[in-house]
């Protein structure tokens, strides 16, 4: 957990309210945090990093940052594969009701992105006014009633379009590193599960704890 969520853990554990962002910039990397407390029932809050993730690239196209997308299960990435924009992390917890951190980590001393990110405090407003958004409008979706399916239901739509790699050769690798199958992502579903299509038709669902994706090399 880098420096900025670490405070903004800390912020939230003595009671920090929705929306209060915290920053850190050290050795190229920049690292945003938000404190986040969407009025949803627990079993939602899976969805939060998906959800922040479409946040991330809403704000970082409003700063002029073209061709941004999601490498499943949320992180931010090129559209054109040439690599990671930022990683998305998240951190529950109770203090003065349920909280999630949200935290984000720039690579701003190189890379494919780095060179078109504006100064670091119109990243930090633009990005995490955008997953504030993208939050609000979730919570307000779930607690309509919208996410009885699933926590993912009422953004399920946006989450696939944004997906990079969806309907592209994949590969899916174990968390040693070893590839279990190659195949074609083939969709996700509410619960954020993807789902990997072999060629001969055979189809693979996986969470992010059982295995990440990535392109076929």
């Amino acid at each position: 957990m880098g420096v900025a969520a670490e405070q903004a853990l800390g912020r939230a554990r003595e009671g920090a309210s929705h929306g209060e962002l915290f920053s850190h910039r050290e050795e190229g990397e920049l690292e945003l945090a938000c404190v986040l407390r969407p009025q949803v029932g627990m079993g939602s809050l899976s969805g939060v990093p998906y959800v922040a993730a479409l946040g991330a690239c809403e704000g970082l196209e409003q700063l002029g940052v073209a061709g941004v997308g999601v490498g499943w299960p949320a992180d931010v990435v090129r559209e054109d594969g040439a690599g990671l924009v930022a990683h998305v992390r998240t951190s529950a917890g109770y203090a003065e009701g349920m909280f999630v951190v949200c935290s984000l980590s720039f690579d701003v001393a190189g890379g494919a992105h780095a060179d078109a990110l504006p100064a670091d405090e119109q990243v930090a407003g633009a990005v995490c006014s955008a997953i504030l958004a993208r939050v609000d409008a979730w919570a307000a979706a779930v607690g309509a009633g919208r996410a009885v399916a699933g926590p993912l239901a009422p953004v399920l739509s946006d989450y696939f379009d944004r997906v990079t790699l969806m309907g592209k050769p994949v590969e899916l690798v174990y968390p040693n590193g070893r590839v279990a199958m190659r195949g074609t992502l083939a969709g996700a579903d509410v619960w954020g599960r993807a789902t990997v299509r072999n060629e001969l038709g055979g189809e693979v669902e996986v969470s992010p704890e059982q295995a990440s994706i990535r392109a076929a090399q």
